[in-house]
């Protein structure tokens, strides 16, 4: 038995995607035999609700620490608001340190991983995994005001001092790999990538009146579901299904996003792009349905977001059994599992348009396609296989 001590921003109840990663992680690890202590804040992403300090649930025991109300919309109130959870949190581990032989710690609030030397020093003994989810002060320096760039340089050659103190440091993809070893940490390095929400027992049949509603009568329905923000692109999707009308294929396509950027992005469609629809946000209770309304899945990355970030869109759709149509660089992890896996492709306009047509006139194509990704997620990606090596680490 091992002494885990989680440490995110977010947790239970939250139904934010990676909150409930983390909330998975703690509850395999309790059913496991091991014992399980959260670090977290005290409020929900999306709401103004303030949860009780301290709880046990599933055998796992939470603790909340409260920090400013500033919006996490704002660059500086992020900022602060991210100091003010580490200082509290670096003060309990203080006082509770023996209570713990493993802290496994995630990258949300941003530079959370300034901890890791303090951490080290009050606690010379202790196993510092450090899951990285996104990289910072790279998602600031690709995308921000031009003094964020400047204060978050000034932070990048500070950073092989604090990635020295992990013993283990577990990306979710190979170029996320890649990026950090430019560090030249010494650590352990595992590829420890998300798995879905939802996870059907079999490759999930799309509901009638969900699928009429996201795409009409159309012989090949392409979803987006999910965040569109700072490194996510629409265009080359909205421009695809405009080819797509133009060239005759019978394939409508749906945006059903959410985030920083949906707005702007979904004003580049037009009154004559009569085979896109937009919808709204599905609830976790009417996911599944939503997901597997689609033939196929869109996901999309900014060129220079490589290894930065990874869409936790990909896993949720190999789990309902769903290939993939990619907008973004042909080096990053997606494409690269795309192929090695043969479960979907790069946009790329005539390519594309010629491997769509064909879905549309032999639907047994795109069956073989829907298997081979569902067979990928269990065998690569799935809950079971990534806390299973998870469990393994610990040992």
């Amino acid at each position: 038995m091992k002494r885990v001590l989680l440490i995110y921003h977010f947790f239970y109840p939250d139904p934010v995607v990676s909150a409930r990663l983390f909330a998975d992680l703690a509850e395999d690890f309790a059913a496991a035999g091991h014992d399980v202590t959260v670090y977290t804040c005290n409020c929900l992403i999306r709401s103004d609700e303030k949860l009780k300090k301290e709880e046990v649930w599933n055998n796992i025991k939470i603790k909340r620490f409260s920090r400013p109300s500033f919006s996490q919309g704002s660059n500086i109130g992020r900022v602060i608001n991210s100091f003010v959870l580490q200082l509290k949190w670096l003060c309990a581990f203080a006082r509770m340190k023996k209570d713990f032989d493993v802290v496994i710690l995630g990258t949300d609030p941003q530079f959370s991983y300034c901890m890791l030397p303090i951490m080290r020093l009050f606690h010379r003994r202790v196993k510092l995994i450090h899951w990285v989810f996104d990289l910072y002060p790279e998602a600031v320096l690709v995308n921000s005001p031009l003094w964020m760039r400047r204060a978050a340089s000034l932070i990048k050659p500070f950073l092989p001092l604090y990635y020295r103190r992990v013993d283990v440091m577990a990306d979710i993809g190979r170029c996320m790999r890649e990026r950090v070893k430019r560090y030249h940490h010494k650590a352990q390095c595992e590829t420890l990538t998300p798995w879905a929400l939802v996870e059907p027992a079999k490759i999930s049949s799309p509901d009638p009146e969900t699928r009429k509603e996201l795409f009409g009568d159309a012989k090949l329905g392409l979803l987006y579901s999910g965040t569109v923000g700072y490194a996510h692109d629409l265009s080359e999707f909205i421009e695809l299904a405009r080819q797509c009308r133009k060239a005759g294929i019978d394939a409508a396509f749906c945006f059903a996003g959410y985030g920083n950027c949906y707005k702007q992005q979904i004003a580049k469609i037009r009154e004559d792009d009569t085979n896109i629809r937009m919808v709204g946000f599905a609830s976790e209770e009417d996911l599944e349905k939503r997901l597997s309304a689609a033939d196929i899945h869109l996901i999309s990355l900014r060129p220079g977001w490589e290894g930065i970030v990874v869409p936790s869109k990909f896993f949720g759709a190999l789990a309902i059994g769903r290939p993939v149509l990619y907008s973004g660089a042909e080096n990053g992890d997606i494409p690269f599992w795309l192929d090695q896996f043969q479960i979907g492709q790069v946009v790329q306009s005539e390519k594309t348009l010629d491997h769509l047509r064909d879905l549309v006139t032999n639907p047994e194509k795109l069956q073989t396609l829907q298997q081979r990704a569902y067979q990928c997620y269990h065998s690569e990606f799935s809950r079971r296989i990534v806390v299973g090596r998870w469990l393994e680490l610990l040992k």
